[in-house]
C-alpha cells in the first residue's frame, strides 16, 4: 500500500516555538557546559536561549575568558556533546 504524507511547516514551527521545547534545549546546552566545565571547576562557560532565531529553536553555549583558553587546549565543547543527549 502507498501513503503520501505531507507535513505542515506552520506546525514544526509552532512546536519548535512551545516552551518545554526551548526549556529541553537549554537543559541540553546546560549539561554539556557542566560538563566542559568539570562539573563547574571553570567559570566562563555561558547558556543563551537564542530566541531571535526564528523558525529554529536553538540554545548556544558559549566559552568567555579563562573557560575559552581551556577550550582552545582541551576542546571540551566538542568533546562534552554527548553530555546533551
Amino acid at each position: 500500500m502507498k501513503f503520501k504524507l505531507k507535513y505542515k511547516k506552520g506546525a514544526f514551527r509552532e512546536l519548535r516555538q512551545q516552551p518545554k521545547i526551548r526549556r529541553d534545549l537549554v537543559d541540553r546546552a546546560e549539561r554539556i557546559a557542566d560538563r566542559a566545565s568539570g562539573g563547574g571547576a571553570r567559570d566562563g562557560y555561558i547558556v543563551t536561549d537564542l530566541l531571535r532565531e526564528d523558525p529554529r529553536a536553538a540554545a548556544s553555549v558559549m566559552a568567555t575568558g579563562a573557560a575559552r583558553k581551556h577550550n582552545r587546549k582541551h576542546h571540551a565543547l566538542i568533546r562534552s556533546i554527548d553530555a546533551g543527549r
